[in-house]
C-alpha cells in the first residue's frame, strides 16, 4: 500500500513540474514573442537531460556509499570486483 502512494506522488510531482515548465515557456513566449528561441533551448536542454541524469546517479551513489557504508566502500574501492571467490570481512 505504501509503494502504491509513493508512486503516486512521484506521478503527480512529475505532472506538476512538467506542468511549470510548460507555464514557464508560455510566459517566456508571451514576454517576447520568439518560439524559435524557445525550441533551440528546448532540444538543447532535452539533449544535455542524459547526461545530467548519469552525473547526479553516479554522485548520489558514491555519496551514498561514502556516508552509510565507509568500511564497504574503502574495500570496494581497493579490492578486485572480477574475482567471485573474494570476500569481505570486517573485524
Amino acid at each position: 500500500m505504501k509503494a502504491n502512494n509513493a508512486l503516486k506522488q512521484r506521478v503527480l510531482l512529475g505532472v506538476l513540474l512538467v506542468a511549470l515548465s510548460a507555464l514557464c515557456y508560455a510566459l517566456h513566449y508571451l514576454i517576447f514573442h520568439d518560439a524559435h528561441h524557445i525550441f533551440i533551448y528546448l532540444v538543447g536542454d532535452i539533449a544535455f537531460v542524459f547526461i545530467e541524469v548519469l552525473m547526479v546517479t553516479l554522485i548520489i551513489h558514491m555519496e551514498h556509499l561514502k556516508a552509510d557504508y565507509p568500511y564497504l566502500f574503502s574495500l570496494a574501492v581497493r579490492t578486485n570486483p572480477f574475482d567471485p571467490n573474494a570476500t569481505i570481512q570486517l573485524q
